[in-house]
């Protein structure tokens, strides 16, 4: 192997590494906004879906994220309903964090800014829910949704979940990657 070679196929490895980390971070970029609820499905059918729903996400820093949800659900409109999650970014793509993520799958379509969540019951029947979410620009107005998106924004920067779970940046992001939709080379 001459020396030319080598310092050619490191220059070509740097440059692939470069653009795969911009490549990346570009698509989580693409996920930052907000997003109301266009669907709630379960199979089998039941009432364990929502009436009404918001994402918003946030970038954080240059390698995280928060996505907080609110929520109502049908069967109970006035129970407790939201969640909060950080997600990184890394170079082989954007998970989110192993803490209450297990029956989790978050899908992304950059060409429709569509979010897709399917979630895993523990219930008898292992009912799965299919919810998606379309991009919004609208200011978020339901009073229901803007209370739990606020409490959702508390408790993801409550300073006993800092001291319990530790700063977003050292949390574990391993097992469940954010999943991008691509569009197929042959499509018109």
């Amino acid at each position: 192997m001459t020396p030319f070679f080598s310092l050619k196929t490191a220059a070509a490895a740097a440059v692939l590494s470069l653009c795969m980390n911009a490549s990346a971070q570009t698509a989580s970029a693409g996920l930052v906004g907000d997003y109301n609820l266009a669907s709630s499905t379960t199979v089998p059918a039941s009432t364990w879906g929502y009436s009404k729903g918001r994402i918003s996400i946030k970038q954080l820093d240059d390698k995280h994220l928060l996505i907080l949800f609110a929520c109502v659900w049908k069967r109970e409109p006035k129970a407790v309903c939201g969640d909060h999650y950080f997600a990184q970014q890394r170079d082989d793509g954007l998970y989110l964090q192993d803490m209450n993520t297990d029956a989790l799958r978050l899908y992304f379509d950059p060409a429709t800014r569509k979010l897709t969540l399917i979630s895993r019951g523990y219930d008898a029947k292992q009912s799965v829910r299919h919810d998606i979410f379309s991009a919004t620009s609208a200011p978020l107005s339901d009073t229901a949704l803007l209370r739990r998106m606020k409490r959702e924004q508390a408790n993801a920067s409550d300073k006993e979940n800092l001291r319990v779970f530790g700063p977003y940046q050292k949390r574990d992001y391993q097992n469940n990657r954010i999943e991008f939709q691509h569009q197929s080379m042959t499509t018109p």
